[in-house]
């Protein structure tokens, strides 16, 4: 099950809004006539239908603009779990002084590589 919340940006607040209200697996979390802007709440099955949720919405005269902006994947979630090593390094024990623990790792090289 994914669930994300997209921002939209619109130029006819009231249709848009009732429109996105049609769409199956998706609701309005948050709006504002003022400002123009519509927070929907997606809930799908998998990304391709998330993605097709998203595509409905941009889709929708007076959308100016859809952004998806969080994103929970239940299926990647898993993944990472599988991948978890259940073995705990030795340097996190407390019986391992903290002058023994060295750090031969860069941050910079981390954070910069492509």
């Amino acid at each position: 099950m994914n669930i994300s919340s997209v921002i939209v940006y619109v130029s006819n607040f009231e249709k848009v809004f009732e429109e996105i209200e049609k769409i199956e697996g998706c609701e309005i979390g948050l709006s504002d006539r003022e400002k123009q802007v519509i927070i929907a709440v997606i809930e799908a099955e998998d990304v391709n239908a998330e993605m097709e949720i998203l595509g409905k919405i941009s889709a929708i005269d007076g959308v100016i603009e859809a952004n998806m902006h969080y994103s929970y994947s239940q299926e990647e979630l898993q993944k990472a779990r599988e991948n978890i090593s259940e073995e705990i390094s030795s340097v996190l024990s407390d019986e391992v002084s903290i002058d023994e623990v060295r750090y031969s790792g860069s941050v910079y090289n981390q954070m910069h590589r492509s």
